[in-house]
Parts: structure tokens; C-alpha cells; sequence
């Protein structure tokens, strides 16, 4: 089986109020809306973009935190997305079936992946190599997500973490390019405590792991000048180039 390699692709910020957090962070860090929020699948969604890395604003579950939380992970794949989940199931990683999502005329797959971060988003996930069942959950969960407020209760325990490999199936890079550039990213910094991501196929970039201190998101590092700040958990910094 050929190894998939992921990229980092997105972080996922969890908030209680998704417009307020989304207009604040492109505001502070000078970065472009992608997407305004919406209700997709359930779950509201926004998007500002950050130079290669996107940054995801989610209000998800029943219950809102109380602060902005530093909530989750997105990568893509250099391998179809069932190609890519056979690998990852056969290294350990349990992942949900691929579903299928649309936002306006965007249309994009995904699934989800446990055993990377604590008390993960709760979707039916395996390490039984993909085939009859993923296709049928896959389309159950396809017609859930369709009915908004089968969608609203079938995300209203969102667990405290999200790790999830997408597969766009638009034009993303033209949909980027037209929105605009942002800072660049130069590294986001994700306490992974006693999970072991050492068999996870990740390309270079700027994720940084550390096993130490609190875990999740917590620290996302842009190129240039200005005012650290804080949203909720997660730090925002700047880096020069030169």
C-alpha cells in the first residue's frame, strides 16, 4: 500500500460566537474572509485565509464554550481520500467513513480522524479497511447532514477536538487566490500530550508537536510584525522573515 502524505491544510477554532470571533481575527491579523459563516452540515463555518493556511472558525454543539478554543486540525492528501483512510486505518488511526459537504457552490469530502487528540468530535470511525460500510454510512450521513435540524442534533455533542483529511472537490487554489493572500503562516503549535503521531505520513511544514504542556491548538505563529494576542486558548504571534 502506497503511504499518503498530508499537508496541513486548515486550523479549526471553536467559538461561541463565530461571526464575532471571524470578523476579529481577519481584522487583527489583516487576513481575508474566505468563507463568511454559515450553517453547513449543522455546524456554522467560516474561513479566513492565512498565506497556505486556512483558519477555520466553528460554532458546533449544543452547548457554546465559553471562550474560543483552539478546537482542531484539518490536512488534505496526496492520495484519493478512500486511498488515503485505508492507509491511515492500517497505521492504527481509526477514521470515520468520507461524507460529502456543501457550502454555496463549494462541494468537499471528508472524514474524521480519532487517536490524535483527546475526546474526538464523536463519529462512527474504524480501522477495518474501507468497503461496504463506509459507502453505506457515508450516505446516511450524507442525507443527515441535508436536514438541518437532523444535522443541529446530530452535532450537538461535539466532543473537544477535530482532526480531519478533506478533499475539495472545486477549484480551492482559484477560490484562495481570489480572496486574497493574508500573513503567512510560519507555525502552529498543537500539545498533542500522550498521543503518539509518530506513524502519521505528515509533509514538512509548519506544524510543530510538542508532548508537553496543555494540548490542542495553542499557538499559531505569522510572518511579520505586530501585537501578540489571545483568543481564548490559543496565542496569536508575529515572526519576521528577515
Amino acid at each position: 500500500m502506497r503511504r499518503p502524505v498530508l499537508t496541513l491544510d486548515h486550523v479549526i477554532l471553536r467559538s461561541p460566537e463565530p461571526r464575532a470571533t471571524l470578523d476579529e481575527l481577519s481584522a487583527r491579523i489583516g487576513a481575508p474572509v474566505l468563507a463568511e459563516v454559515q450553517e453547513v452540515s449543522g455546524i456554522e463555518s467560516g474561513i479566513v485565509r492565512a498565506g497556505s493556511v486556512d483558519i477555520e472558525v466553528l460554532g458546533i454543539g449544543s452547548q457554546p464554550p465559553a471562550e474560543v478554543v483552539g478546537y482542531g486540525l484539518g490536512f488534505k492528501s496526496d492520495a484519493e481520500l478512500e486511498e488515503c483512510a485505508a492507509a491511515l486505518r492500517a497505521a492504527g488511526f481509526p477514521t470515520s467513513a468520507p461524507v460529502r459537504a456543501t457550502a454555496s457552490s463549494r462541494t468537499w469530502r471528508a472524514f474524521q480522524v480519532h487517536g490524535l487528540l483527546p475526546d474526538p468530535f464523536p463519529a462512527p470511525t474504524t480501522t477495518r479497511p474501507p468497503g461496504l460500510r463506509d459507502r453505506l454510512v457515508g450516505a446516511a450521513s450524507e442525507w443527515v447532514s441535508r436536514v438541518p435540524s437532523v444535522a443541529r442534533y446530530a452535532t450537538s455533542d461535539p466532543g473537544d477536538s477535530m482532526v480531519v483529511v478533506t478533499e475539495y472537490e472545486f477549484d480551492a487554489a482559484a477560490w484562495r487566490e481570489a480572496a486574497g493572500q493574508g500573513p503567512e503562516v510560519f507555525a502552529v503549535e498543537v500539545g498533542t500530550g500522550a498521543f503518539n503521531w509518530a506513524a502519521l505520513p505528515l509533509s514538512p511544514g509548519p506544524l510543530v508537536l510538542d508532548a508537553s504542556g496543555s494540548v490542542g491548538v495553542r499557538r499559531i505563529v505569522l510572518a511579520g510584525s505586530g501585537e501578540d494576542f489571545q483568543l481564548g486558548s490559543t496565542t496569536f504571534a508575529y515572526e519576521r522573515s528577515d
